[in-house]
């Protein structure tokens, strides 16, 4: 019991943090509905992409979980728009990324991340 409650509080404070894939593993550790974990992981591919940038966690993290090349290319087009009409535009702006070389927009990043996802 003391463990649960432990883990309840811990998988709390890992979303106020935004901290989502530590909170999708908890939820997945405290039995939690698929529905919750799926969302969590969302979340955490959403964050991976759209804050980070980092192509690499988001095909590795995308595979553990398993997330079709559709539900993922779906996800990141969704989050791509929803980024759109929330973030201030720095976030969206160019920042340098390490495959390509180059400065992108997340725009650019997405598509080029999903032109090269199967390589």
């Amino acid at each position: 019991m003391v463990d649960t409650l432990h883990l309840e509080e811990s998988l709390k404070k890992e979303i106020t943090q935004k901290n989502f894939v530590l909170a999708a593993m908890l939820a997945q550790k405290l039995g939690c509905q698929n529905s919750e974990i799926r969302y969590l992981q969302e979340l955490a591919l959403k964050q991976m992409a759209c804050e980070y940038r980092n192509g690499i966690a988001v095909r590795n993290l995308a595979r553990e979980w398993g997330f079709s090349k559709a539900e993922l290319e779906s996800l990141l087009r969704v989050a791509l728009s929803e980024q759109d009409e929330i973030s201030d535009k720095r976030r969206l702006g160019h920042c340098y990324d390490v495959t390509s070389g180059k400065y992108l927009t997340l725009q650019q990043w997405v598509e080029q991340f999903l032109s090269t996802k199967n390589k």
